[in-house]
């Protein structure tokens, strides 16, 4: 059974730009026009009860306002929006909460509005003070707390008062990594306790690990909806793709030197298929396909690869000669890099290749030759999966 419906939805508001009207043009209804600006357009998805949904998308996408169309702080223009149960919402840092009132006071003020008794609050409350780890802030103004501070209020609060539908906005990306695990351990809880929850969050691969469905909104419309996986492909190479047209337009790619001898006709990622691929998964087979022809007739040359990070982080750089491979150079042929298992953590990366002889003279170098991303649900930090083991004595 859905907990939570959407058909059609819509939300506009109305943009007005320059100056305000004046009382003579209000009077005489003389207003200046206004631009119809939707937030959200044709917005259809169902949740089902005990589910976690994801909700993805750039900022200004829509996901916000969609959380407040589901919390009910919004109406939308047009469509429905149905929701079954007590909804609990983590939208915006202090949202419900009066500046002027102590920790203690905010949250007795939030369980009132969610239809709690005071009884049932002053249950909850040990768990809530337990959770937020304020310590004698608890009692003070929320007016003195950090943005940090009043997220820990807020989602501990929106935990602990009993909620059928939990709403979680991007808001806990201001805690600290400690509250953060503290936070996730508990939507994870609230899964297992058969809870709905509908997260919102930039970090995609949290999506992938916690949620089961989820949609992909882009200035307002469903770009794709579906398995966590099918959402979280379709994600990616779409920035994938945004990312290497602004880097092209900024002349981050493609730069080139050497003598020709040797020219790289193409360079590319394939899979274990021979397929083209922009877009790999960690631990994928895959291979940096590169196609060469020597116009020269040369007998020798040296190929190698050098993979980085997007952001300049060199990873790994080796060449025929160092691996000790020998070459048969045709007129025309195909080198691959060939990788059983794909060791790149998630991310965006770029393969500058290149063949020379063997003192290093360029025939042809091709910076930026390959671009793709890696994706995965790992919870690995760092670049690359190094090959280990665990030993215990």
């Amino acid at each position: 059974m859905a907990a939570i419906r959407a058909e059609h939805l819509e939300k506009r508001y109305r943009l007005r730009t320059g100056r305000a009207p004046t009382l003579k043009e209000l009077v005489l209804r003389q207003i200046p026009s206004a631009e119809a600006v939707y937030a959200l357009k044709d917005v259809s998805f169902s949740v089902d009860r005990g589910q976690c949904f994801g909700v993805v998308g750039a900022n200004g996408s829509g996901k916000s306002t969609l959380l407040k169309l589901i919390a009910g702080t919004a109406k939308p223009t047009t469509g429905t929006i149905d929701v079954e149960g007590r909804v609990s919402a983590l939208l915006e840092l202090g949202a419900g909460f009066h500046p002027d009132f102590t920790g203690r006071e905010n949250a007795y003020l939030n369980g009132s509005l969610l239809g709690l008794s005071r009884r049932q609050t002053e249950a909850a409350m040990p768990k809530i003070e337990s959770f937020a780890q304020l310590g004698r802030f608890f009692d003070a103004p929320i007016k003195t707390y950090s943005s940090g501070m009043a997220a820990r209020l807020g989602f501990a609060v929106a935990v602990h008062v009993d909620p059928d539908v939990l709403l979680v906005d991007e808001v806990l990306a201001v805690g600290d990594e400690y509250f953060q695990h503290k936070c996730y351990a508990k939507i994870a809880e609230f899964r297992g306790a058969g809870k709905t929850i509908v997260l919102v969050s930039h970090d995609i691969g949290l999506i992938q690990r916690l949620c089961d469905r989820a949609i992909w909104l882009d200035q307002g419309r469903v770009a794709a909806s579906g398995t966590v996986r099918d959402v979280a492909t379709a994600y990616h190479l779409e920035v994938g793709e945004r990312e290497l047209r602004e880097r092209a337009l900024r002349g981050e790619v493609g730069g080139r030197t050497g003598s020709g001898e040797v020219e790289i006709v193409s360079a590319q990622v394939i899979d274990n298929t021979g397929a083209l691929k922009t877009l790999l998964e960690i631990g994928d087979r895959a291979s940096f396909e590169i196609r060469y022809r020597n116009k020269s007739g040369l007998s020798d040359a040296v190929f190698g690869v050098y993979v980085y990070r997007d952001d300049g982080t060199g990873i790994y750089g080796t060449n025929t000669m160092l691996d000790d491979v020998a070459v048969p150079l045709r007129e025309e042929g195909v080198v691959r890099f060939a990788m059983d298992s794909l060791a790149l953590l998630p991310g965006a990366y770029d393969v500058d290749v290149a063949a020379t002889d063997r003192s290093d003279r360029h025939y042809d170098y091709h910076q930026k030759a390959i671009n793709f991303r890696v994706v995965g649900s790992s919870r690995e930090v760092g670049i690359a999966r190094l090959p280990h083991r665990w030993e215990f004595e």
